[in-house]
């Protein structure tokens, strides 16, 4: 067995690589360089923070393939990490069962849905629908569910047609998704005038506002790179030097986006959050007025509220 640190280190470095849009590995060499690595390791890999994420993972990864024996293994895997240990049993058992009917085991699911039913009644049924609907065919007093009805009654998505942005960095739709923020940073369900105006502006003028926001990131790129200092093996696949707009174009992904309900000229202040290549984890925000871009920083920089309010002012 080799150190553990080491192991889960390359692991996760393999993680990233694979995450990049520039990824050209299928998803069986993913699956085949965890299994191989995740063995090599010692038993410390079960107290490394990254480990609990990377059993997960798998776990994901055979439910989609429907592979039952392989799930059960990473299930038992991910169940050893300390982290792991310490959800309460029932909160496990309803994971375990959420699993197992996923990968399309019903016996099994419903075997530790009942474990947790008979430690908790209530948990269940303030998890997903389609577990709780499942098992409640199966209860001998089943509980009176939420109909369609009423559920389709609830807010549905916001989103917006971005055709630009989506040729740009090579979407697989046009669609983005986009919330309303409250100045309080509440959500709001609702568009009033002036967030139909921002939104109408957006689609109107998307490519020179993707275009100005681009060029805003390319001038403070060399320092985001002094930064995060990658090193010179690594510095290709995650931040390499570009010296034009369409260098960003497999380097960023727009998530979603937030209509922030600060105004300036009847128009709302925009947050955009950016998945990235360099920044994985928290990502890249950035903060807009009509086409004009007003500060850039890490995903927070996207419903920042007071960055809004601050520029208003002037």
């Amino acid at each position: 067995m080799l150190d553990a640190h080491a192991i889960i280190d390359e692991i996760s470095l393999f993680l990233d690589k694979f995450s990049l849009k520039t990824n050209t590995l299928s998803k069986e060499e993913f699956i085949d360089f965890i299994e191989k690595k995740w063995y090599e390791a010692n038993d410390e890999k079960y107290h490394i923070r990254q480990s609990y994420i990377i059993s997960s993972r798998m776990v994901n990864e055979y439910i989609k393939k429907k592979d039952f024996d392989n799930m059960m293994r990473w299930l038992e895997n991910f169940y050893h990490h300390v982290d792991a240990q310490k959800n309460a049993p029932y909160i496990q058992d309803y994971y375990k069962g959420q699993c197992c009917l996923e990968c399309g085991n019903e016996a099994k699911a419903l075997e530790y849905f009942q474990r947790c039913y008979a430690q908790n009644p209530d948990y269940i049924f303030t998890r997903a629908p389609f577990c709780y609907t499942f098992f409640n065919q199966h209860l001998e007093h089943p509980r009176v569910l939420k109909d369609a009805k009423e559920s389709s009654k609830e807010q549905k998505p916001l989103t917006l047609k971005l055709s630009y942005w989506q040729t740009f960095f090579q979407e697989k739709t046009d669609t983005f998704y986009f919330e309303i923020l409250k100045s309080d940073g509440e959500n709001a369900i609702k568009l009033n005038q002036r967030n139909k105006n921002s939104l109408a502006f957006l689609a109107a003028n998307q490519q020179q506002i993707l275009e100005n926001i681009l060029q805003a990131l390319l001038k403070i790129y060399p320092s985001l790179q002094e930064r995060y200092n990658y090193n010179p093996k690594e510095k290709p696949y995650f931040m390499p030097d570009i010296t034009s707009i369409d260098g960003f174009a497999p380097l960023l992904s727009l998530g979603m986006f937030y209509l922030i309900s600060v105004y300036k000229d009847d128009f709302a202040y925009i947050g955009f959050s950016f998945s990235c290549s360099w920044e994985q984890e928290h990502g890249l925000g950035v903060l807009i007025h009509k086409e004009r871009v007003v500060s850039i920083d890490d995903a927070e920089m996207a419903f920042s509220i007071n960055k809004a309010k601050e520029d208003a002012k002037h």
